[in-house]
């Protein structure tokens, strides 16, 4: 495990540093419905065409240099569509709308979702200093001043905080208890973390997510994936969760090319407590999509719980703002081993994407063609 996860967290570098013809076996009832808002069912035509255009542009993700398996989750005003294709690893069974993927580095938009929430609820502040909250961690600039008194929570969040994307001392300091409970409370009774970059600037990591997952499981009094299973049960996200040990066959292997030939790694081969806050989510695209859509709704709504991740200041949480479709998006994509993974909201366009498949090498080339294969399925998404 220790050998496996120095190596994990090593080629998540260059992932999250970005955020962000198979088989064509579309299973049958692959096509999600949804009621409308205002009652009544939507046409089942209007769901199918959704779905048929979702399985076109998704196809490439089931060819190398991508996986077996692909899903994709589309939403536009009240129409939902999901497609599914291929198989979740050579020779195993069908993909279906219910197959959890791993979701990389998009799981850190579920984190910070959880501190935003506990901060509508004032279980927390955004703006309260990392050391009221983890007191034994000490952030240290290059001048060895403890910064942990002015780092803020929101700057672990919006990545502003000066750590380093992986502490130079990890490995030591876990000693092989990647899977211990209590892995994330014993690094932070007592850690000194030299800071990167200085505190204000953007600078993308994962330790500071590992971070607010100490804090959630502190303030929650529980471990980080139990504490996150209950959220991921409030939100409904019932197909959702952060341990990986817990799923069966229904769940994607990640699939990465080792010497010229291809292996498919469990979903136990993920199973690190530390890594859980910034890459540990398993979920499907409809699940995902579903969280999409409550971002999506609490936008338009100052009072809602996850306003706050709608950047009503122009300052995101946990997503990351740009331009799709001639619109302002929230969104956030992840690349692990074996696997890629995108969501995508428009709030404006009432628009919705989640997409995942179990391949890749995290390589620049791969993930140009996967930030390709999101466009042209974005693009089809609203079409009439």
């Amino acid at each position: 495990m220790r050998a496996r996860w120095s190596l994990f967290l090593t080629a998540s570098a260059f992932a999250a540093s970005c955020g962000g013809p198979g088989s064509g076996h579309v299973p049958e009832g692959s096509v999600a419905a949804k009621e409308a808002d205002g009652g009544g069912i939507v046409p089942t035509d209007e769901r199918q065409r959704l779905h048929d255009r979702l399985a076109t542009a998704i196809a490439p993700l089931v060819d190398s240099p991508f996986g077996t398996a692909a899903a994709a989750t589309g939403v536009v005003g009240t129409v939902e569509g999901a497609a599914s294709l291929g198989t979740l690893w050579d020779g195993g069974p069908s993909a279906t709308n219910d197959s959890r993927f791993n979701v990389a580095s998009v799981s850190k938009v579920l984190t910070a979702a959880r501190i935003v929430s506990l901060a509508h609820a004032k279980s927390i502040g955004l703006d309260d200093a990392v050391s009221k909250h983890l007191p034994g961690v000490k952030l240290l600039d290059e001048g060895g001043v403890d910064r942990a008194g002015t780092i803020t929570v929101r700057q672990l969040v919006q990545h502003r905080s000066g750590l380093p994307h992986v502490p130079k001392d990890l490995e030591r300091r876990v000693a092989n208890r990647w899977s211990s409970p209590d892995l994330l409370r014993v690094l932070t009774d007592s850690w000194e973390l030299a800071l990167d970059g200085s505190p204000g600037q953007y600078k993308y990591s994962n330790t500071g997510y590992a971070l607010l997952g100490a804090i959630i499981e502190r303030t929650r009094n529980c471990s980080f994936a139990d504490c996150m299973a209950t959220y991921l049960d409030e939100l409904g996200m019932t197909r959702s969760t952060f341990w990986p040990t817990t799923l069966g066959d229904d769940a994607a292997r990640g699939r990465v090319v080792v010497q010229g030939a291809a292996k498919f790694n469990e979903p136990g081969w993920y199973a690190s407590r530390y890594a859980l806050p910034f890459t540990g989510l398993w979920t499907s695209t409809p699940d995902l999509a579903r969280f999409g859509a409550i971002v999506l709704s609490a936008s338009k709504d100052p009072a809602a719980p996850l306003h706050a991740m709608s950047a009503p200041d122009g300052n995101p949480l946990g997503l990351f703002v740009a331009k799709r479709l001639d619109a302002t998006s929230l969104e956030h994509d992840g690349s692990g081993p074996g696997f890629h993974a995108s969501l995508i909201i428009l709030p404006s366009k009432s628009v919705v994407l989640a997409m995942a498949t179990n391949g890749g090498n995290e390589t620049k080339d791969e993930g140009a063609a996967f930030a390709d294969v999101v466009r042209s399925t974005l693009n089809v998404v609203p079409a009439p």
